[in-house]
């Protein structure tokens, strides 16, 4: 890791740094791209439920 990526790495937040322990958890530590197809599953799992 360069050193950009450190600093980087260092100014994420405590909710940043959740979300990608919880992206690890459910790929089971892979380290799957982001294809268009996980972005939209993402989304849609995240968005609020609308009445």
């Amino acid at each position: 890791m360069g050193k950009n990526e450190r600093q980087e790495v260092e100014l994420l937040t405590t909710n940043e740094r959740a979300w990608l322990r919880f992206l690890r958890e459910v790929s089971f530590g892979r380290d799957p791209a982001p294809t268009l197809r996980r972005v939209q599953l993402l989304r849609r799992i995240c968005a609020s439920r609308r009445a």
